[in-house]
């Protein structure tokens, strides 16, 4: 009966196997399987601890409290956001909210008064030659000040007359372009306008900008080709025209000799090739300065299957700009 027996042992194993299948898979999936239970927690926890650095509901909400506007790139686009400041004469704060410092915008009546951020290593990341015979220590001391209260470094050395005013005042209208220029090709920006009846006292004997389409120009002129990194490309058979005022507004702008020569071009049948090639230029630089007028939307790009459409040539034989 040994043999039979056998059987008994045959079965025996497989009953505390089945138990072992039912018991120690437990113990045995935590030995055998631990580190797949750790990778799967590992797995489904860095979402969860991941999440919160990519979720919206994550971000710093937006002080839409009093504010008269508020909104976000994927939506509505800076330039709408400046316009809007000129057209309605708005006095206060422009804040922009990006994957770096924020960036504030002053505005008295409807004029851009200043630039400035709370990061002065972000707003000048070099040391101009103004500053050359100024002591380490005071331009320290200035940037400390920059991160506490967001006034310009060069107007707080202009306050404690360590450099000329006209030179400092010409400083933080060239950084303060140069700092909003890097919102312009940022992936996604938003934005908040706080009104308010005066503006940090720094501000006050700074001039305005009345001209936004110029200002917005001026900050454009700031991108370097390398910069347009993050920017969606373009199809070289995209063609360029005119939006319903962009003719109009072009005409008002003060543009370079290689600006309006471009703004010649455009008359809603030719490609952005053809373009570079009219005017010999490489295609590359063709798209650095297309961009400058598709920021101010003043034109808009459409696929080459779309442009020559006979209600496009309309438009542009009726404001007058041939066919």
């Amino acid at each position: 009966f040994e043999p039979p027996a056998r059987p008994p042992a045959a079965f025996e194993p497989p009953a505390p196997r089945s138990n072992v299948a039912f018991e120690p898979p437990a113990a045995r999936s935590t030995s055998a399987f631990e580190p797949p239970a750790a990778r799967s927690t590992d797995a489904f926890e860095p979402p969860a601890d991941s999440a919160p650095t990519f979720a919206p509901a994550e971000e710093p909400p937006l002080p839409v409290d009093g504010a008269f506007f508020s909104g976000d790139t994927t939506f509505f686009s800076l330039n709408g956001a400046l316009q809007t400041v000129g057209k309605e004469k708005l006095t206060g704060t422009l804040r922009a909210l990006w994957s770096k410092e924020a960036v504030e915008l002053f505005a008295r009546n409807g004029e851009i008064v200043l630039i400035t951020t709370r990061d002065p290593q972000l707003y000048c990341p070099e040391a101009p030659i103004t500053l050359v015979n100024v002591e380490a220590e005071k331009t320290e001391q200035a940037r400390a000040t920059q991160r506490e209260t967001g006034e310009p470094v060069f107007l707080t050395l202009a306050r404690e007359e360590l450099i000329l005013a006209e030179p400092a005042t010409q400083l933080v209208q060239h950084y303060g372009q140069k700092l909003f220029a890097q919102l312009w090709t940022a992936s996604r920006v938003r934005f908040v306008f706080e009104q308010s009846d005066t503006l940090p006292d720094y501000c006050k004997d700074l001039p305005g900008e009345a001209d936004i389409d110029h200002w917005i120009l001026s900050t454009l002129r700031c991108i370097q080709l390398q910069e347009l990194g993050q920017v969606r490309d373009l199809e070289a058979g995209s063609v360029p025209a005119y939006t319903r005022d962009g003719f109009q507004r072009v005409q008002q702008l003060r543009l370079t000799v290689a600006e309006a020569q471009f703004a010649s071009q455009f008359n809603g049948v030719r490609s952005i090739a053809q373009i570079a090639k009219n005017l010999r230029l490489d295609f590359k630089f063709a798209r650095l300065t297309l961009f400058r007028f598709l920021a101010l939307e003043i034109v808009e790009c459409w696929p080459p299957a779309v442009a020559p459409k006979p209600e496009k040539r309309g438009f542009f034989k009726a404001i007058g700009f041939g066919d």
